[in-house]
């Protein structure tokens, strides 16, 4: 079995309310206008959401649909997870949200781990990296896009309180 994983996670502080951030992270359309590599999220039947992710690799770009269904009972704690059934491309993110005078901690965790039987099942060029190589440079990419978005999303959501 030929597998890619990836992991992050982090802690950022936002000072604003507890419930705009959580209502930004909640609205899925914030992820595909501020989150590089995020083609579209969409929603399907039975509770299941797509997302479509594109993002250039050493062997070239590579295209993945991540099938996620939320799985926190939690009100403050915004979690999805692979789809039941799904065993080939796994994404699991969690942001946990906690309210401190007037800011909101927020606790950013991604796993993401690609399986296919043989390397090429992923893309033809994989097979020449391998599975450390690739984890490598995926994690690099990953840890790049989430903590872009997340300054991106620090900056708006505090830009917003200031116009408030």
């Amino acid at each position: 079995m030929f597998r890619v994983k990836s992991s992050f996670k982090t802690q950022l502080e936002i000072k604003t309310s507890l419930s705009m951030v959580r209502d930004f992270f909640g609205d899925l359309d914030n992820f595909t206008e501020m989150l590089g590599g995020v083609e579209s999220i969409r929603p399907e039947s039975g509770g299941v959401v797509r997302w479509t992710i594109a993002t250039d690799t050493p062997v070239g770009r590579v295209r993945l649909s991540l099938p996620v269904r939320e799985t926190s009972p939690h009100t403050n704690v915004i979690e999805w997870s692979p789809a039941m059934g799904e065993r080939q491309n796994l994404l699991r993110y969690s942001i946990k949200l906690e309210e401190r005078e007037g800011t909101t901690m927020v606790t950013v965790s991604q796993q993401v781990e690609l399986r296919r039987k043989r390397a090429w099942d992923l893309h033809p060029g994989v097979g020449l990296m391998g599975e450390a190589r690739l984890s490598s440079a995926l994690q690099r990419r990953i840890n790049e896009a989430i903590e872009d978005f997340l300054e991106r999303v620090k900056e708006k959501l505090e830009g917003s309180q200031v116009k408030s």
